[in-house]
């Protein structure tokens, strides 16, 4: 099964076949689990969105719709996920200020440094920002892409791209970066 289509694997998923799911979670797992980790900033909850997306995936099969891509339609389901997630812990208010303090970056930074500080930045974002932020500057997805896994408008996804990349920008800058 190796050498399926994505499209292919989803209607042996619709027909029951397991194999054809776990070709679809190697896949998928590892970019869903970096997407859901940068919205979420919590391992565990970014494991349970990606084991509910492909649990979603293995009821829901029969519905997928072919006009889109198996990529945008699973990155859909996650996306949601966590956005459900965020939504929970703002209602019950368990979640917390990211970055309370800027931090004051010695001289001489290190790249892990710098990559700590742009994850604090990106954690610190608005979650519709956060996301567009993760598609299309750490998963490279193409604007269209974004804006249909996000349920926006293109020209939504490009100001919330632009607001995102100017608040990472002031927060480096606090860094000393």
């Amino acid at each position: 099964m190796k050498t399926a289509t994505d499209i292919e694997l989803m209607q042996c998923i619709a027909d029951g076949s397991e194999e054809a799911l776990r070709e679809i979670i190697d896949r998928y797992r590892a970019r869903l689990y970096r997407m859901a980790i940068a919205l979420l900033s919590d391992r565990v909850a970014a494991g349970d969105a990606v084991q509910e997306t492909f649990i979603r995936i293995w009821t829901r099969a029969r519905r997928y719709d072919s006009r889109h891509t198996v990529a945008t339609w699973l990155y859909t389901i996650c996306a949601r996920r966590c956005y459900d997630e965020l939504r929970h812990r703002r209602r019950h208010r368990e979640a917390v200020e990211q970055l309370s303090q800027p931090v004051t970056a010695p001289a001489g930074i290190d790249a892990d440094r710098i990559m700590e500080f742009l994850q604090q930045a990106v954690s610190a974002l608005p979650p519709k920002q956060r996301i567009v932020y993760q598609l299309r500057e750490i998963e490279c997805l193409d604007t269209e892409t974004t804006a249909e896994v996000a349920r926006m408008s293109v020209d939504q996804v490009k100001a919330n791209l632009w607001n995102a990349r100017n608040a990472v920008r002031e927060k480096l800058k606090q860094y000393g970066i």
